[in-house]
């Protein structure tokens, strides 16, 4: 590592705190892919000043963007977390200017390759980062003929939902019989979400943060679901399923799971 990245590094693990910017409409670090090495980044500042700043032209395009401070004691669990999103470059702003730092520069990326094969977490960081650029774009509140690049956006987010597995929870009931024998013999409980319209979705997740999210009282346990296997497991009084409720919210209406699979010829 360069002398002025290691002096970057030591600089970041001294500070009291970062504001992360944040997009309001994904709940989530607000993402960018650099021009010219098409580094997906995220941004942290010193101050709210310089926040704003890098924020106004962003309000001009209607992308609501917000800080969040993260103190220094939770520094190193929310770069760890930045793997699952497939982000691999920070972008350092203070008051003597603009730094990019490579994440692994700053943090090493979690092995799971040593645990047994049905006990390694699942991620899905390509599908995040997708969904959130496509999210970004789409919740804009202007004409559709302005959104030029979210043909492209879909296409991307729809090639990944179909390659990705997911994390599903379900609260299996109380019994003698192995969670096998459940889940073959029906015995569990599967969530619901209902949002203002009436509409009741089934959660999802990309990986096991965004799970922890939604299961904060320890009420569920997690199965691994492929995207083929989802309509399968559609609950009667479900419209869908919405990937990461507590993040960018996708909603995967029953519609658009058969029309994918019709797509990409299942």
């Amino acid at each position: 590592m360069a002398a002025d990245k290691k002096f970057l590094v030591r600089s970041i693990q001294k500070k009291e705190s970062l504001i992360v910017a944040y997009c309001t409409f994904t709940n989530m670090p607000f993402v960018t892919c650099d021009p010219e090495t098409y580094n997906d980044q995220i941004w942290l500042f010193d101050t709210e000043e310089q926040l704003q700043a890098f924020a106004k032209p962003y309000t001009e395009k209607k992308i609501a963007l917000k800080g969040v401070k993260y103190p220094n004691k939770k520094f190193l669990n929310f770069f760890a977390t930045l793997f699952s999103m497939g982000i691999n470059e920070l972008v350092f702003v203070s008051g003597s200017g603009q730094e990019p730092l490579g994440l692994e520069e700053l943090v090493h990326r979690p092995d799971y390759t040593k645990l047994p094969k049905d006990r390694q977490p699942i991620f899905n960081p390509q599908l995040q980062l997708t969904a959130l650029y496509f999210m970004q774009e789409a919740s804009r509140p202007v004409p559709d003929e302005e959104k030029t690049d979210l043909a492209d956006l879909e296409e991307e987010l729809a090639v990944n939902l179909m390659k990705s597995r997911y994390v599903m929870p379900i609260e299996m009931f109380e019994g003698p019989e192995s969670d096998a024998e459940k889940l073959k013999q029906k015995k569990y409980r599967l969530p619901l979400l209902k949002n203002k319209n009436g509409d009741a979705f089934q959660p999802i997740f990309t990986d096991p943060t965004e799970m922890s999210k939604f299961n904060k009282e320890n009420k569920f346990q997690a199965i691994a679901v492929p995207f083929e296997s989802l309509s399968k497991l559609l609950l009667k009084d479900a419209t869908g399923f919405l990937l990461n409720p507590n993040g960018f919210h996708l909603a995967l209406p029953k519609d658009l799971l058969d029309g994918l699979e019709n797509r990409f010829e299942l």
